[in-house]
């Protein structure tokens, strides 16, 4: 989870985790927290292979991370 983590970081984002398993972890990133211009997306983060799924406007986003959280791929 370290690259979630530093994803997080990079992007100013907050973890708040809805729930895991032996492959994921989901929930949402929260921007601005706990201020009057918060915002929250949805995302799955696969744990073996790095994954991470957002929710956007347009439908979902994949990006690839790498050990440090910094999006390898996008598709």
């Amino acid at each position: 989870m370290k690259a979630l983590v530093y994803y997080c970081r990079w992007h100013s984002a907050s973890l708040r985790l809805r729930g895991r398993d032996e492959t994921a972890v989901w929930g949402h990133l929260v921007y601005q927290a706990e201020t009057p211009d918060e915002w929250l997306q949805e995302f799955r983060f696969e744990l073996k292979t790095w994954r991470l799924t957002l929710q956007t406007e347009a439908g979902e986003e994949t990006v690839q991370l790498d050990d440090m959280g910094v999006v390898q791929t996008e598709s």
